[in-house]
């Protein structure tokens, strides 16, 4: 896998490229090629971390998975259950949506706009007050989107993780820490958190007169932290990993066959392609392949679980533009193709 990754980075002219492989009863297989930040000379390491935008929200739907295994939390709570004290000022349209639609993209309640996302750049509040303020402003108006028809969109788990917050009293980052990262016994725990890695891997953004430049380690190499639920982490390959693998471990003690059973099925039915924040596809030869990609605009991360197989595999770029997105699809496809063959 190391020469494929390195061949493909050196064919596509990418800064750093990644992947992992993992299948159950194995430890990961890493490879890393390139270098940690254009023209820096030092290069990429297989213990970096790297951005994974959106692929965060199956992470927070599996957070809210483990608050209801612990009693905390219930399916089907609608949003008057999960905001009682808005409940009164909420649109009657609000009434029926569940924690499910939120997770499925299946709420209606429309897309973030550059004023918020200026706005949230430079917000003093906590981050818990930011979300809670933006679930205030939406839900005391009709959904702008039609409740029921699949329309992605990042604010979905911005109010997922303010109901996350209220329930628990502490912040999303802290929950996910208590509840998933550090969970006891895991195996995963190492690299995680929110915003730009502070050390190793820089994404890219275009420079003002074309070309890649690092986008650094400051606010503005990311999203506003107000995101979180729906795509502000980073983690090293080996971690993320290990965590995904537990989607399609049936031995799993941290995802009950009862969890994977809901946070895996198609919502609202199996007409539908997207489940708690996984797209689904059906694979001529492997069958029914969970998938997802994230980006924050200067990084690409995409991941696949291959219940068929006991099998994950995720491949990462720093940059975002048409040749890392052709460069690791084509990559995924050639492990999966691998995969595939390895197990006939």
């Amino acid at each position: 896998m190391q020469a494929e990754v390195d061949a493909s980075r050196e064919s596509a002219g990418l800064v750093a490229l990644g992947a992992a492989v993992i299948a159950v009863g194995d430890t990961p297989a890493i490879a890393v090629s390139g270098e940690t930040a254009k023209g820096s000379g030092e290069p990429a390491a297989p213990g970096d971390a790297w951005h994974i935008g959106s692929n965060s929200k199956a992470l927070t739907a599996l957070l809210y998975a483990r608050l209801v295994e612990e009693g905390l939390a219930n399916w089907g709570a609608t949003l008057p259950d999960l905001f009682p004290g808005m409940a009164g000022d909420m649109d009657p349209a609000w009434q029926d949506t569940t924690i499910e639609d939120l997770f499925a993209h299946r709420s209606g309640i429309g897309q973030l706009g550059a004023i918020w996302l200026i706005a949230r750049h430079n917000d003093t509040a906590s981050l818990p007050e930011q979300r809670l303020e933006t679930v205030r402003s939406r839900l005391r108006k009709p959904p702008e989107g039609e409740p029921g028809t699949y329309e992605y969109s990042n604010v979905n788990y911005i109010v997922a993780g303010a109901a996350i917050e209220g329930i628990l009293g502490m912040s999303w980052e802290d929950a996910m820490e208590a509840y998933v990262f550090n969970a006891d016994g895991s195996d995963w725990s190492q690299g995680w958190g929110a915003g730009a890695p502070q050390s190793g891997l820089q994404g890219h953004k275009r420079g003002m007169f074309g070309g890649l430049k690092p986008a650094g380690r400051g606010p503005g190499a990311d999203n506003p932290q107000a995101l979180g639920p729906a795509g502000t982490l980073h983690v090293p390959l080996a971690s993320h990993a290990q965590l995904l693998l537990e989607f399609v471990d049936e031995d799993s003690s941290f995802i009950t066959p009862d969890m994977r059973d809901h946070l895996l099925a198609p919502w609202p039915d199996e007409s539908a392609d997207y489940a708690m924040g996984w797209a689904i596809m059906e694979d001529d030869e492997l069958g029914r392949i969970y998938w997802h990609n994230g980006s924050n605009t200067m990084w690409l991360s995409r991941v696949a679980l291959i219940p068929s197989l006991d099998a994950v595999i995720i491949v990462n770029a720093s940059e975002f533009n048409d040749t890392s997105k052709d460069t690791t699809q084509a990559l995924l496809d050639t492990v999966k193709d691998r995969l595939a063959t390895s197990a006939d």
